[in-house]
């Protein structure tokens, strides 16, 4: 049989070396597995998108808060949700029997107060207040707010905000002394959940309010 048949030499080549044919071989194997690389590459991908999504996660899917070292936790599994606060603030969370209350003239639950507890030659100061109420919708708050007071309270501005993986409204209204005062409100189930920041203490609460989060589903 002609040589140059069995090793794809034209007449007068050369036969390859067995140095030649094993970096043919080797070659070779490096396409293969280059293109099982290919092949894996985008299930590698997918799972890392995957990974990196649920490292954003936090009890029951929502989105990771960060709360500082030494912060305390309080869950509301009522209401589904938590809220951090550190050791120069207090949270009050009021008896089942003393929660009925009225708030712009609606009836519902105030169950939790935020306090400042460090100030210095002064008592403590409230910097926020939890109300719940029953069968009641945004539109419905924001009139009885702007009833509550006809002429000083009127509604600014209501924006779509996300906490923790809650969505909420943020509502800013007018005052009779002139300052505007911020609610954050939420739905869970029949309760809208209303945080009514007190006038002036909207930035010692915001690192408060950003740990907020969603405690189930």
């Amino acid at each position: 049989m002609d040589r140059a048949l069995v090793f794809g030499t034209s007449n007068g080549g050369s036969i390859p070396s067995r140095r030649t044919s094993d970096k043919i071989k080797l070659f070779i194997s490096k396409i293969g597995f280059m293109k099982k690389i290919l092949y894996f590459l985008p299930l590698v991908l997918i799972a890392l998108t995957l990974t990196a999504f649920g490292c954003q996660k936090f009890g029951g899917g929502s989105p990771k808060v960060h709360v500082p070292s030494g912060w305390t936790t309080y869950s509301d599994t009522a209401y589904n949700f938590a809220v951090s606060y550190p050791d120069t603030m207090e949270l009050r969370e009021r008896p089942s029997e003393d929660q009925d209350s009225t708030y712009a003239g609606l009836n519902g639950k105030f169950f939790v107060s935020i306090r400042d507890i460090s100030r210095e030659g002064e008592g403590p100061a409230t910097l926020a207040l939890f109300y719940a109420f029953k069968n009641v919708s945004v539109e419905q708050f924001s009139e009885a707010l702007q009833a509550s007071d006809q002429g000083n309270i009127a509604i600014g501005e209501i924006t779509d905000v996300t906490q923790g993986g809650i969505a909420m409204k943020k509502m800013i209204s007018t005052t009779a002394i002139g300052m505007d005062k911020t609610h954050y409100l939420f739905q869970n189930g029949e309760d809208l959940i209303v945080v009514s920041v007190i006038l002036g203490e909207e930035e010692v609460f915001k690192p408060i309010f950003e740990t907020i989060t969603k405690v189930s589903e």
